[in-house]
């Protein structure tokens, strides 16, 4: 890698592309616009109606869970997820030091201590042959996430859970789609949950799903997300005395159903949505192998991949100079995330040397554009970048 070459953008020679390519772009079709349409035109559009019972009967479907309950943010169902189980406050919860606040946030919310554990150097996954060393005996839960959309190692996590009687809380924001041994992500922890956020692969705008095979867990989130209310049975039973009644304790978490209806939509083409993302990942792959200052994220061995995001591993030094170059030669590339414990949140967590793996994986860590409407030959112009910075 010659950083003083001529031809290179970021020294004043011609930029790859003119147009931008940018890091993200959702996939909406006509599809979609005519699912809201048709739920606007039905009138019924406020929260938990008939489409979101479409839509979380056809999720359910798909990931063969038990329940999909559609609520407003993953960021919400994380917090449900700990919600319902009213462990005593002070109660420590293990969760990756490499994730999005979310993770820990949920935990917080329910007066619970954080524990930071330390990740792979090659994925930014909970690295399991450190796990036992954060379990205490105030220790309830541990948080798995799938980070890029690659699966976590599950069964090894749920061993380690099984063992010590621990709660395992799947953040499944990013892998709707992939597979774990056979498996749709989903089915592997206590309870999972995903993410529809705009970036997201299955996009509702904004939203998300509380996951699990757990009905009685699945009773008391449907009162927990309807502000402590009953109304779920009301609106779905066959039998009605006319009013609902507030049982419990809650919050508003519930969703429209108009993002429902796209969700719908999204759904209905999300593996091919999911197959275009894995053709463009393997022309990454296949046109990168042989650039010696790239390393690819590793895959868990007996996963199936959503390619949510497309990660690269570059020289730690030279990180930001190639984020600078790409994005000269017009392809927008980011650093993504920073470990939560140099956040000033979570900063008396832990520090730089507690946590290696996350360190090593973060200094090296570039996220490149990855999306289906790529394959308009826009996937092309980031190669062509690429090979451009690091020849």
């Amino acid at each position: 890698m010659n950083k003083q070459r001529k031809d290179l953008a970021i020294n004043g020679g011609s930029p790859t592309t003119t147009d931008k390519v940018l890091i993200h772009l959702p996939y909406l079709d006509t599809d979609d616009e005519q699912g809201v349409l048709n739920s606007v035109h039905s009138t019924f559009v406020s929260g938990d109606g008939p489409e979101c019972r479409k839509f979380e009967t056809q999720l359910a479907e798909y990931l063969n869970v038990e329940h999909a309950l559609f609520v407003n943010s993953a960021t919400s169902a994380l917090e449900l997820a700990f919600r319902v189980k009213g462990f005593e406050p002070g109660s420590e919860v293990i969760v990756p030091n490499f994730t999005y606040t979310s993770s820990a946030l949920g935990a917080v919310y329910n007066n619970l201590k954080i524990v930071l554990a330390d990740v792979y150097p090659d994925n930014g996954s909970l690295d399991v042959s450190k796990l036992e060393s954060y379990i205490t005996s105030k220790t309830v839960a541990i948080v798995a996430v799938d980070y890029a959309g690659i699966p976590a190692e599950m069964d090894e996590i749920m061993a380690v859970a099984d063992k010590h009687g621990l709660y395992v809380v799947h953040d499944t924001a990013q892998s709707i789609g992939s597979e774990y041994k056979g498996q749709k992500t989903g089915n592997q922890g206590h309870v999972s949950t995903f993410s529809f956020h705009g970036t997201k692969n299955l996009t509702t705008g904004e939203g998300g799903a509380f996951v699990t095979n757990d009905s009685e867990i699945a009773e008391r989130v449907k009162i927990l997300r309807e502000k402590g209310t009953d109304k779920h049975s009301f609106l779905t039973g066959s039998q009605t005395r006319g009013y609902y009644e507030y049982v419990d304790t809650g919050m508003s978490y519930v969703q429209s159903d108009m993002n429902a209806a796209l969700g719908s939509t999204q759904l209905s083409k999300l593996d091919w949505m999911n197959e275009q993302r894995r053709e463009i990942a393997g022309y990454y792959l296949e046109a990168l192998a042989d650039i010696e200052e790239i390393d690819f994220l590793r895959i868990t061995e007996g996963s199936k991949h959503n390619w949510h995001l497309f990660g690269i591993l570059v020289p730690a030094k030279e990180r930001l100079w190639v984020m600078d170059a790409l994005r000269a030669e017009g392809v927008l590339s980011n650093v993504h995330y920073t470990p939560l414990h140099r956040n000033r949140f979570y900063h008396n967590l832990g520090s730089d040397s507690d946590f290696p793996g996350s360190l090593e994986f973060f200094n090296r860590l570039l996220r490149i554009p990855i999306y289906p409407s790529l394959m308009n030959g826009d996937y092309k112009k980031v190669i062509k970048a690429l090979i451009k910075v690091f020849s």
